[in-house]
């Protein structure tokens, strides 16, 4: 028996700290960033905001000493478009278990592209992953595990407060624009469903994580009651009256009034709480039953707020490793 971790971080434009000369404040952020994985200590961590492939090894063999490797990709392709990249980053000592699903059979399973059609018309639009999602396989012994790491986010709706709050017609644009976005990302949700729905014809208990960062950016409620349209995490999840194939939520049994990764006031709704849940471990059925070699039991998950909070707290603001704190779930394994 034995246990893994694995946790899921959104590390917030890391590609920032690529260059050769930092501020001191930039140096004191890289060091802060390094202990906070330390501390954390994952068998498995899904980084989101990472940087590009030529700079990727400087955070695992230079910043993390080799204890963490990159897993990168055998033929090169990552269909990422933009600076933030996804990386899985593993202990050294499961290296050779781990590799990345190539991205033309990801694309095989669940579409490389797909039509949109925006609320209430009938003009459709080709659409496509922004950040294509990556997918780290394991070999643990001759069982496979999959990780989906997943950035879903628009940025148009961080752009759109000055609108929002000028009213009137620049509001409608604002709302237009918003909803546009919003249903290309349910449509990237959807597409990453497609991909765990294919598992299930397959085998009959994949052992299948999804995680990472799922913003729908501001006035959630607000559109959802005004509009009908519903939030990305639920699009993943699946549709509860196919039980088996429903994914589970790391934070399910998590105490509600810590079940927040970020801080973030939205424009839209001021009287919403600012405590958000954007970061997310999504897991198949198939892990919590004893069936298969690894197994989630209950108060597995849990934000990471004590590390984050205490390696924080000391710092100025722009030395800060993240607006978002950590995400994990422990595994028993059965070797």
């Amino acid at each position: 028996m034995g246990t893994i971790k694995i946790t899921s971080w959104n590390v917030e434009h890391l590609d920032r700290l690529m260059k050769d000369n930092l501020t001191e404040a930039e140096e004191k952020r890289r060091d802060a960033i390094v202990r906070e994985v330390r501390e954390l200590s994952p068998d498995f961590l899904c980084l989101l905001e990472g940087p590009k492939p030529e700079s990727i090894d400087r955070v695992s063999n230079d910043w993390l000493e080799g204890e963490w490797v990159a897993v990168k990709a055998d033929d090169g392709e990552y269909g990422v478009q933009g600076d933030q990249w996804i990386w899985f980053l593993v202990r050294t000592e499961h290296r050779d278990r781990a590799s990345l699903l190539p991205i033309e059979i990801y694309d095989a399973f669940a579409g490389a592209s797909w039509k949109v059609h925006f609320w209430g018309e009938f003009k459709e639009q080709e659409h496509r992953h922004f950040r294509h999602p990556q997918v780290l396989v394991l070999d643990w012994d001759g069982f496979r595990v999959e990780f989906v790491g997943l950035h879903l986010k628009s940025k148009f709706v961080n752009e759109g407060e000055e609108k929002w709050k000028a009213g009137g017609a620049e509001r409608e644009e604002f709302i237009r624009e918003s909803l546009t976005a919003r249903i290309k990302m349910a449509s990237e949700a959807t597409n990453v469903r497609a991909y765990v729905d294919a598992k299930f014809g397959q085998v009959e208990k994949p052992a299948l994580f999804v995680m990472g960062d799922l913003n729908d950016g501001p006035g959630k409620e607000f559109f959802e009651e005004q509009f009908l349209f519903f939030d990305l995490i639920s699009n993943v999840e699946g549709d509860v009256f196919f039980a088996r194939r429903f994914l589970n939520h790391a934070l399910f049994d998590f105490p509600g009034n810590l079940r927040w990764s970020v801080h973030f006031e939205d424009f839209v709704d001021p009287n919403r709480d600012p405590h958000i849940l954007l970061d997310h471990i999504l897991f198949t059925q198939g892990l919590t039953d004893g069936s298969l070699p690894w197994t989630i039991g209950p108060a597995a998950g849990k934000v990471e707020h004590e590390v984050h909070d205490l390696i924080n707290a000391p710092l100025p603001k722009n030395a800060r490793t993240s607006d978002h704190k950590p995400v994990s779930v422990s595994v028993v394994t059965s070797s």
